[in-house]
């Protein structure tokens, strides 16, 4: 009698993926699945693209053509509530404040890019200068292995109304679940000038963001949050500040103390770099606005071009967490992170 065959490991892995590469069209909703301890992650669609842990939706990658930017909403904590303000994707949800129609859920953007704004949008009610869109292009990869999730992305930077091409821009995304709960979000953005010099000009809105569900606030209806930095500065000091990290931490709508933390690699441009640390919610960390979070700096100070043909890499981590910073841990996850080449 035959006995079957016994697939090398790695062979199921390699058929998922050789099935994402086959997809026709980006509208695609063909899933894919990686089994892994505790559940393992899953992915379906490539525009948007969600992303589940153990069956559960963790968060959406939004790329449709109506945003202005790409953004990752909902965002799920570790308590499995959304960690993040649910507006403007979302109405009439308690103790949320209405303002700022461009801050959705997690999201890269810059203030000024060749005289263009990629921060924000028509709906913001201003426009100092043309508005930028950063057009999604579709998947350039993904991995999915035990805890360990991963997405590539593709994106090309351009006037909103001209759509003159200003740059691209290529992204990759790693997800890790931990067993007490606690999520991990790498974020490896490396700007391409693929269409002559870009000049990021200094400006205090960007780069990588979130904005915060309304308990965790510092001011606010419902707000009953804490923001430290990795130098132990609190509340609103910490903004414009240098630092390795800052974390926002309080309850969520069960009272369950809960926190995001946004660290800055070593290897990032002017690293420790600055924090847009607001108490409304909003926190980013930024290494191109130097002259406005610092005064007694020169106007432009913060200014950086990458010249055509060349490319500049920024890498971020993102711990939603349960507990406060310290109960986290996050200045000894940041020292473990920092370690690690990029």
């Amino acid at each position: 009698m035959k006995t079957a065959t016994r697939l090398p490991a790695c062979i199921p892995l390699l058929i998922a993926t050789l099935a994402f590469l086959s997809l026709s069209s980006e509208s695609s909703a063909q899933k894919i699945t990686a089994q892994g301890k505790g559940g393992g992650w899953s992915m379906s669609g490539t525009n948007p693209i969600q992303l589940h842990w153990g069956g559960e939706h963790v968060t959406t990658y939004q790329t449709g053509d109506q945003y202005a930017k790409p953004f990752f909403y909902p965002l799920m904590g570790p308590t499995g509530e959304n960690i993040t303000r649910h507006w403007p994707q979302k109405e009439g949800v308690e103790g949320e404040a209405e303002d700022h129609p461009h801050h959705r859920g997690m999201w890269f953007g810059l203030g000024s890019v060749n005289g263009y704004d990629f921060w924000h949008e028509p709906a913001s009610g201003k426009k100092p200068k043309p508005f930028g869109k950063i057009v999604h292009l579709g998947m350039g990869g993904m991995s999915f292995s035990g805890n360990v999730g991963m997405i590539k992305v593709r994106s090309e930077w351009q006037g909103m109304d001209d759509k003159k091409k200003i740059m691209n821009d290529e992204r990759e995304f790693r997800f890790e679940k931990l067993e007490n709960g606690t999520m991990i979000v790498d974020a490896k953005i490396t700007l391409k000038a693929t269409a002559g010099d870009v000049t990021i000009h200094d400006d205090k809105e960007g780069a990588w963001s979130i904005r915060v569900m309304p308990t965790l606030r510092i001011e606010g209806e419902v707000a009953n949050g804490s923001i430290v930095n990795s130098s132990g500065i609190e509340g609103k000091a910490a903004w414009g500040k240098r630092a390795n990290w800052v974390d926002y931490y309080g309850p969520d709508t069960a009272g369950r103390t809960i926190g995001v933390a946004i660290l800055d690699h070593p290897s990032n441009l002017r690293h420790p770099t600055w924090y847009h640390a607001r108490h409304y919610g909003l926190f980013t960390a930024n290494p191109f606005g130097q002259g406005n979070f610092e005064k007694e700096t020169k106007k432009g100070a913060g200014d950086y071009t990458i010249k055509n043909g060349d490319s500049l890499s920024l890498n971020y981590r993102t711990i939603f967490h349960l507990g406060d910073a310290k109960a986290a841990k996050i200045d000894e996850a940041y020292k473990a992170w920092a370690a690690e080449k990029k």
